[in-house]
């Protein structure tokens, strides 16, 4: 058995200084990461709740949804997730598949796909690690630290660790 590391949302559409923090520990984690890597990626489906409740019609399109050009270099297979759970059925088949010993989240929005992949996976009683200095919340880097803090409440401080110490 081995560990997964799931990058999340790391997408041209989510470009900005926040995420752009980030890539350099991200190339870095990825450097170092002895596992499975994989991307998770967001398709904004049309008549979504995203498009037909919030009006957002974003991601919709290839190069909103495609990787964002610093990672591409790396070819990891991509899961697309079309709802705020990265943990849909493919992934999950995936992850039974091969019996993951721990699963290593990491990307954007710490806020929104993170927690909701962190609590999900808790839920099926997988191990979940979050990587706090290889998220972000696009939001702002306040709303990013408060989630780490309710992360480490939700699923265990234990759980939640960095690549830089």
């Amino acid at each position: 058995m081995t560990d997964l590391l799931i990058i999340i949302d790391m997408q041209e559409g989510f470009r900005c200084k926040l995420s752009e923090q980030i890539i350099p520990n991200i190339n870095h984690l990825i450097k170092k990461f002895n596992g499975n890597i994989v991307f998770s990626c967001f398709k904004n489906q049309n008549k979504s709740m995203f498009e037909t409740a919030l009006k957002w019609k974003s991601f919709q399109n290839k190069e909103e949804r495609a990787t964002l050009g610093e990672l591409k270099k790396y070819e990891f297979s991509v899961y697309w997730h079309d709802s705020y759970t990265i943990l849909n059925k493919k992934l999950i088949d995936y992850i039974n598949e091969n019996k993951f010993n721990n699963i290593y989240l990491c990307g954007i929005y710490t806020d929104v796909c993170i927690i909701k992949a962190a609590m999900d996976g808790f839920d099926c009683n997988l191990n979940m690690k979050v990587v706090a200095d290889c998220c972000m919340s696009l939001h702002s880097q306040n709303h990013h630290k408060t989630t780490i803090d309710s992360i480490k409440h939700i699923i265990g401080k234990n759980n939640v660790v960095n690549t830089i110490v």
